[in-house]
């Protein structure tokens, strides 16, 4: 029966899923909000190792975790002869080699071996229907006992920059993270290229952390400019980075002798509220030349550089394709987070 079999047990092993139309039964949690990482998988290697990445700081901030598949409408998508209600409540779970379902199920199962996602979390479906597109999207929600959450989710979008963009803004993210892929050739609909990840990262105006396949690296290499902005955004990473047990290291570049003053100063006074917080500063560094060039060359001992930019906009368009912090993302051998 068509009912029964939307209820079959997933043969993997992972909470069986519930009937339902929509997260919203999922129980509430009371308390301040949990920090939330969305990361986006395509099915290559570079977004799987962007998820340990979420892992990794999730783990630290008892974060709620998302997995995102973003793929074009697609009219003629084929079942294989099946309801397609019966298709969507188990497409992680049959093996069905349905756009997405393959990548998500893996990424699935590598929370399951990290030990994220537990075998005791219950676990919610919800669809919307998308007009053109049989399978519309769809989230399987996993809830802790303790109230903490992973979501599956299979967006339908015009493109895949543009699905990534819109769930990071509308689910209000704290960071998104994307993999860059480095000449490894991805397929199908879903596919995050190289083009499309930095586009993720000029256009979102959150915080985003763009994974290399490089995962060694001394702690994080937070840079710090001469304004306001820059240093609280230092003083919030450095949150993150002591909880993950990387150690901070603070860089500052003049573009002259004349502002190296300033540029030292800015990298104290970072170092004074960063330590005041009780997390200790391993290493405060002020130099004088191009920004690109020194942020680059210091950063390449580090496991990630931290940069941040003004939040200046054109019309809708962030003017950031002639920033620093673009050119260091382009640049960089190691994974860059760019904070706003």
């Amino acid at each position: 029966m068509a009912g029964e079999a939307s209820r079959k047990p997933p043969e993997t092993g992972e909470p069986a899923l519930r009937d339902s139309e929509s997260p919203t039964d999922v129980p509430e949690t009371s308390g301040p909000p949990r920090f939330s990482i969305l990361v986006c998988i395509d099915g290559t290697d570079a977004s799987y190792l962007a998820l340990r990445h979420a892992v990794r700081i999730g783990s630290a901030t008892d974060a709620d975790l998302t997995l995102l598949y973003v793929r074009p409408i697609d009219r003629d998508l084929q079942t294989g002869g099946m309801q397609i209600s019966v298709v969507r409540e188990n497409l992680l779970d049959w093996g069905l080699e349905l756009p997405g379902g393959t990548a998500l199920r893996r990424g699935r199962e590598m929370l399951v071996e990290l030990g994220w996602l537990g075998r005791d979390w219950q676990a919610e479906f919800a669809h919307v229907d998308v007009q053109g597109d049989p399978l519309g999207d769809n989230a399987i929600v996993y809830s802790s006992p303790k109230g903490r959450s992973v979501v599956l989710r299979l967006l339908i979008a015009p493109s895949v920059a543009a699905g990534i963009l819109d769930e990071a803004k509308l689910g209000e993210f704290d960071l998104l993270i994307v993999g860059m892929s480095e000449g490894e050739k991805g397929s199908g609909p879903g596919y995050v290229s190289r083009k499309i990840a930095r586009r993720v990262a000029r256009e979102h105006t959150g915080a985003v952390l763009v994974t290399r396949a490089r995962e060694d690296g001394d702690g994080h290499l937070v840079c710090v400019a001469s304004y306001e902005g820059s240093i609280v955004a230092a003083q919030k990473h450095a949150e993150i980075a002591s909880l993950c047990a990387a150690p901070v290291f603070l860089l500052s570049v003049a573009r002259t002798v004349d502002f190296l003053p300033d540029s030292k100063k800015s990298a104290a006074t970072a170092k004074e509220r960063i330590e005041k917080a009780g997390i200790p500063v391993s290493g405060t560094t002020a130099l004088v030349g191009d920004p690109v060039a020194l942020i680059v060359e210091q950063g390449r001992p580090h496991s990630v550089i931290v940069v941040s930019r003004f939040q200046k906009r054109t019309g809708w368009r962030q003017i950031f394709s002639n920033s620093i912090a673009f050119k260091v993302l382009k640049h960089a051998e190691n994974s860059v987070m760019i904070t706003r």
